[in-house]
């Protein structure tokens, strides 16, 4: 933001050397980028008033003019220019004169002509060319207002005033304004600022019966104020509005452009005027434009809109793309005589997306996609037709149209005076937060001895929390005041959650088995529920859509790993991997009724190559046993569609079900390109984690042998083995020590509907070494409850 201080001490005077200022400002929080001054006070470049031109006798191209420069006989000046004509006033820049950037400008023969000193242009007086007016781009400048001879060109130009650029950080849109910077600085320095006078002279006629009005037909726009001018004479604007906005870093083109541009710098809000002869039934709707849409811009380049942009229209076309750029058909020339200017609010994510799409950015845009304040629309408003009265430019109807919502919604902040001392290791008292408070025109109510509260002012979008009015007060004080003390704090011992050393536990046990860890995202695509086959009204389709999404691929959250389990198994057999053993402790994802869905830990281990059903269980097992988990039962289960029929179960810990183990169907094999079986187990580790068993329990090494028998039972292929188990351990009891399932057999020697099943049993007593006739009778129980469900021995 460039603020040239001749402008800014329109609103506030500082008493102060340059320095001083620039250093307070940064101090205070609005950092100094550069100053810069056009030139310095060259009193030999002066106002000239040109009293004759005749060409030059043996030059064409050379015109000879006689010009008053306030001494007593005028100069004789040559010149190439080709704008210049008797009557101009001009600068001249006399003989013996050292310009800033160490040119000697002296007297030179023109073909037997003496000329005193030359003209001069923007461009050599040190202007950028992107402020220069269009018309004195190649030419002197020629003023369109009379200065007395020999008057310096500093006093004209202002051309000697500093101008120091700031660094504007995003949540302070306020500052993008010279009366933003004025109030930062006033604040700076103890000050109030004075506002510009936005009383101005109307007629007694009706905007109504110039213009038709305004509409809002769409929710990103806010407000919309406007107000007519008629018997407007376009021209160029005064020497001093043209400095101020080349100073300013903007271009002047005719005195209304000029102050809506003026307007857009000194308040920060934008302005756009119309030629009101132009308008298509003299009326301007705020709409979402028509895909297809094509509106020509001031830049004279064809748009092409489509329905996610705002639009500013007529009764027929568009005439303005909302906040960014007005459009080239309906702009103000030098023939209007009628104009209808708009204030108004519009939402800054729109804005901000527009301006991208088209790749069009403008000091309108940058402003608006920040964020601006109702209340300034219609104060930028009168102040613009405040100048355009004062000036004599035109005659303002009396009268405005106005749509949408007025005010702001105010807001109040309560600020804890200890909490205020607690932060800054500084002792302020209740009365200095206040008095910087009130600098900054906040509203300053006294509710208790430790308790203020501050109404926030309409262009203080950016203050919400008690920590804001902190940092307000901080930055007033001086954070380079504040002194380093050391931190004084309470300590609490950090502890690993239950959740966590849960997992921890987990991860080493299934290391220590030769698994290795993933980690995939949490965000997958719909597609894999149908890759995997699950059921239409199957709870893991219940997922959660997100709202602004990487991609179709990453668009909604995982109710379950195993399809990232898939992906990876695939990938890896893929590259020539043939043994896998993958496990990946994440989150999952639950809908709830609320705002934030519930997040599962889950548990998914996968197995590929040479291992069965029975390997995962009892490595499965084996992990869970060693952090605290026993007693895991097992259901068949035939209905769901990414296993297997034959060989799938869910799986219970009491009487809750958690989870479930497989091999995947061949069918979702498929999908994934998977040539063979894999084995995949999936449970929810929250809802068993609080019934860990975290106090283990020794016991000595047996003293006494233990007698091993192997059977083998032929039974139905349907049986679970868990029937044949619970019977051995029933009639067993105590002397049961552990059962082993080490082979289930099918084929040969055993019918088409029959499999056998063989297990090792180990029975040991704690008290006596056992003998035959110990366990006779034990065996007898269990081969007769067995053959009561028709399971035999195998002969």
């Amino acid at each position: 933001m460039l603020v040239p201080l001749v402008w800014q001490n329109n609103y506030v005077k500082i008493d102060e050397d340059l320095k001083t200022i620039t250093d307070r400002l940064s101090e205070t929080g609005s950092h100094v980028e550069e100053v810069t001054i056009i030139t310095s006070q060259l009193e030999s470049v002066v106002v000239g008033h040109v009293l004759e031109q005749e060409k030059h006798p043996d030059a064409d191209r050379l015109q000879v003019l006689k010009i008053d420069i306030g001494k007593e006989d005028p100069s004789t000046i040559i010149t190439a220019a080709k704008n210049t004509k008797k009557g101009d006033y001009l600068f001249v820049i006399t003989s013996g004169t050292t310009m800033d950037n160490g040119d000697c400008i002296g007297d030179h023969d023109f073909f037997g002509i003496n000329s005193e000193g030359m003209l001069t242009s923007y461009a050599e007086l040190g202007y950028p060319d992107n402020v220069i007016p269009k018309e004195f781009k190649d030419g002197v400048i020629i003023l369109n207002e009379e200065y007395k001879p020999g008057t310096p060109v500093s006093e004209v130009l202002s051309s000697d005033t500093p101008v120091i650029e700031y660094e504007i950080t995003p949540n302070r849109p306020d500052c993008l304004s010279i009366i933003g910077m004025a109030r930062e600085t006033a604040a700076s320095f103890g000050k109030k600022i004075t506002l510009p006078s936005v009383d101005y002279k109307e007629n007694d006629e009706d905007i109504k019966d110039y213009f038709n009005g305004v509409s809002i037909e769409s929710e990103n726009c806010a407000k919309f104020t406007t107000r007519v001018a008629k018997n407007v004479k376009v021209a160029k604007s005064p020497q001093w509005l043209q400095n101020y906005l080349i100073l300013a870093g903007m271009r002047p083109i005719n005195n209304i452009v000029d102050i809506t541009n003026f307007v857009l710098l000194e308040t920060g809000q934008p302005l756009h005027a119309y030629d009101l002869d132009k308008l298509a039934d003299k009326k301007l709707i705020a709409r979402q434009a028509k895909d297809g849409e094509v509106l020509k811009t001031l830049d004279r380049e064809e748009r092409k809109l489509d329905s996610d942009m705002l639009i500013i229209a007529d009764g027929a076309n568009p005439v303005g793309i909302a906040g960014v750029m007005g459009g080239f058909d309906t702009e103000v020339t030098d023939e209007t005589t009628n104009i209808v200017l708009e204030a108004a609010n519009f939402d800054g994510a729109s804005v901000r997306e527009t301006s991208k799409k088209l790749a069009l950015r403008s000091e309108s845009s940058t402003r608006f996609e920040k964020g601006l304040p109702l209340e300034m629309a219609d104060f930028a408003s009168r102040r613009a037709m405040k100048l355009i009265s004062d000036l004599g430019i035109g005659e303002v109807v009396g009268g405005f149209i106005e749509e949408g919502k007025e005010n702001s919604e105010e807001k109040t902040v309560d600020l804890r005076i200890s909490r205020l001392n607690s932060l800054t290791g500084v002792d302020f008292s209740k009365e200095e937060a206040i008095k910087n408070l009130e600098l900054l025109e906040f509203e300053v109510e006294d509710i208790d001895d430790n308790t203020i509260r501050a109404k926030v002012p309409f262009f203080r979008t950016d203050v919400e929390i008690e920590a804001d009015l902190i940092e307000e007060i901080v930055r007033l004080y001086g954070m380079g005041k504040i002194e380093p003390k050391a931190l004084y704090s309470s300590l609490q011992r950090g502890l690993r959650s239950d959740a966590r050393l849960l997992r921890d536990d987990l991860k080493r046990e299934l290391t220590d088995q030769k698994f290795a860890e993933l980690t995939t995202y949490s965000f997958i695509s719909p597609r894999e529920f149908d890759r995997m086959g699950v059921l239409e009204d199957s709870h893991l389709r219940e997922y959660i859509k997100l709202t602004n999404p990487l991609g179709e691929d990453f668009s909604v959250m995982r109710t379950t790993q195993i399809s990232n389990m898939l992906d990876v198994i695939a990938k890896n057999i893929n590259r020539g991997q043939k043994d896998l053993r993958l496990f990946e402790l994440g989150k999952t994802f639950v809908k709830t009724d609320s705002n934030l869905p519930d997040e599962n830990d889950t548990l998914t281990m996968g197995l590929y190559g040479a291992y069965n059903f029975y390997d995962l269980k009892d490595i499965f097992e084996v992990a869970m046993a060693r952090v605290g988990f026993n007693g895991f039962t097992y259901k068949t289960q035939k209905e769901n569609p990414i296993f297997h029929a034959g060989r799938c179960a869910d799986i219970y810990y009491g009487d809750e079900f958690i989870g479930t183990m497989g091999e995947i169907s061949y069918e979702v094999r498929d999908e994934y390109n998977i040539k063979k079986g894999a084995l995949i187990l999936e449970i929810n580790l929250s809802q068993i984690r609080d019934q860990r068993i975290k106090n283990k329990k020794y016991t000595a090494l047996p003293k006494y042998p233990a007698i091993t028998r192997d059977y083998s039972f032929v039974t139905d292929r349907n049986l679970e083995s868990k029937f044949i188990e619970d019977t051995i351990i029933n009639n067993g009891g105590e002397l049961v020590k552990n059962i082993e399932l080490f082979d289930i057999y099918t084929g040969d020697q055993i019918e088409n509907d029959k499999k056998s099943i063989s297990y090792k049993v180990e029975f040991r007593s704690d008290d006596k070494t056992l003998k035959e006739e110990d366990i006779k009778d034990i065996e007898e129980n269990i081969l007769n409850d067995l053959e009561k469900s028709n399971i035999v021995l195998r002969s």
